[in-house]
């Protein structure tokens, strides 16, 4: 049975949620998108069903958040419960559902990026760690670590310096490059101590995409050897089975007493059928 950091959400059963559920952790430019995206092709080639989410995805929160954070002005708190309201609605309506059917979910970031965001930006630790304690507790999470030295080349020939990922509402009096620097290694600090507490599993992530693929590739290996869908698939057999004998019953049943045949006489009665088709076509 699967557990919560704390708390379960009213009528969320964790019983029967029988996938894995695989987060990829990471600041900006660590490179989690392209290695979710290798992922979940490598995984729904091995013929697994596979779902991938990240944040700001929900259908209740997500446009709301991106429409809120284009203006520079969202507040610390504000922030917090806008992605946290957009963490629950993707848990309730997509996480936990595509974990019951049997689904491998990858998550582009997870709970650790939020708390590690508010942290870093003055909110109270354990206030967040509480408004995420109903957060399942993944299979694994796999931390794609870079340095600031290594993480500004590939930000700076990307997409270039973003307002929040520059913290430049933490250190407004910076300029946006040094900003940047101060943010991601405030950010870097806090999930090294997450990781610790977490239990993350950590990748180089300065190193090529496809060594870390082939890294990422041996770690969800692992992970699936221990796979309780197969469980979970033969109880499914079973219970289709059950369904079919208890349904061949019931119309059993229906017949009139007198128009029951024993097992024996329509195997026969079968049998002499299909010879005697047999012969029909061989004569002609």
């Amino acid at each position: 049975m699967r557990k919560t950091y704390g708390k379960v959400l009213p009528g969320m059963k964790l019983n029967d949620l029988s996938g894995k559920l695989i987060v990829v952790e990471g600041t900006d430019g660590a490179g989690r998108t392209t290695q979710i995206n290798l992922l979940k092709t490598w995984l729904e080639e091995q013929g697994h069903a596979v779902l991938d989410t990240g944040m700001t995805r929900s259908m209740l929160a997500g446009e709301g958040i991106r429409r809120a954070k284009e203006g520079n002005n969202l507040g610390r708190v504000t922030q917090s419960l806008f992605y946290a309201t957009d963490f629950v609605d993707r848990l309730e309506n997509e996480i936990v559902p595509a974990l019951r059917a049997g689904f491998v979910v990858l998550t582009d970031r997870y709970i650790y990026s939020l708390m590690a965001r508010a942290i870093v930006r003055g909110m109270d630790a354990a206030w967040i760690r509480s408004i995420y304690s109903v957060a399942l507790v993944p299979d694994a999470v796999i931390y794609l670590r870079i340095g600031v030295d290594e993480l500004i080349p590939r930000v700076i020939f990307s997409r270039g310096f973003d307002y929040w990922e520059s913290g430049m509402d933490v250190f407004p009096g910076q300029d946006m490059y040094e900003s940047f620097r101060s943010y991601q290694s405030a950010l870097l600090a806090e999930f090294d101590k997450l990781s610790v507490e977490y239990h993350f599993e950590t990748v180089d992530a300065s190193s090529d995409v496809k060594t870390v693929f082939a890294e990422l590739q041996k770690k969800v290996m692992r992970i699936l050897e221990g796979d309780s869908r197969k469980e979970f698939v033969s109880k499914l057999y079973e219970q289709v089975a059950e369904m079919s004998q208890l349904r061949t019953e019931a119309i059993f049943a229906a017949i009139p007493r007198e128009m029951q045949r024993t097992d024996l006489e329509l195997l026969l009665r079968s049998a002499a059928a299909n010879e005697a088709s047999g012969n029909g076509r061989n004569v002609a």
